[in-house]
């Protein structure tokens, strides 16, 4: 039967979006691929478990070579990461694990600079001291890039001006390109504030093509 088969289907399109929403709804840090939590649950491969450091400096530049021999384009925690940025900004699969790779090489680039700053590095269970001070660099680097967005900052003697701000928990709010709230200097604070009633249970969303990029960072869009 026709519509028998129609809505097989169409149960099997809903079960996958259902877990797709699940997965998102368990992030803890935004799913931002800033933490190796939002991965998965521990036991899981590929997820948390098989981070190294941090999520931002597992994997190298050059792992679509090394992992080329198992018909894979990376590493696979960065690609289970780069699965998570396609399903929270309907970009592609490949344009996320473009965008890992140049956060990945800028991570690198300034690495051992700014290791040296890390006076006392958190409490890990494997990692050198150096290396434990390089995964801090790493997740602090992860942080701000989720958090980093630009917004227009009013009364000005120069009229409206457009300026960067890292703003706390910003990642944590969903993306629309119809967002729903926005950011709004009032003196000295940067408060978050919403553009039109939101329902219960809605998202509060923002607009991430808002956020400025890496200069080695040639994606488009809300990535």
């Amino acid at each position: 039967d026709e519509n028998t088969v129609m809505n097989a289907v169409a149960k099997k399109d809903w079960i996958a979006v259902r877990a797709k929403k699940d997965w998102i709804q368990s992030w803890q840090t935004g799913g931002w691929a800033t933490s190796g939590v939002d991965l998965g649950p521990p036991e899981v491969n590929f997820g948390s478990k098989d981070v190294v450091g941090s999520l931002l400096s597992t994997g190298s530049d050059n792992d679509h070579n090394i992992f080329a021999k198992f018909r894979m384009p990376c590493h696979p925690v960065l690609l289970r990461a780069a699965l998570g940025l396609e399903v929270l900004t309907e970009c592609t699969e490949e344009e996320a694990r473009e965008a890992l790779t140049a956060r990945g090489f800028t991570y690198r680039s300034m690495r051992d600079a700014l290791e040296l700053l890390v006076l006392e590095s958190s409490e890990r269970p494997k990692g050198s001291l150096r290396e434990k001070r390089c995964w801090d660099v790493a997740d602090t680097l992860s942080r701000v890039l989720s958090r980093a967005t630009t917004f227009e900052v009013e009364g000005s003697e120069k009229g409206t001006t457009l300026t960067y701000a890292i703003v706390p928990i910003h990642e944590r709010l969903e993306h629309s390109a119809k967002e729903n709230s926005k950011l709004v200097a009032i003196g000295n604070e940067i408060l978050l504030v919403a553009t039109r009633d939101i329902a219960s249970g809605e998202a509060i969303t923002r607009d991430y093509v808002a956020s400025p990029k890496l200069n080695n960072d040639k994606s488009e869009g809300a990535l």
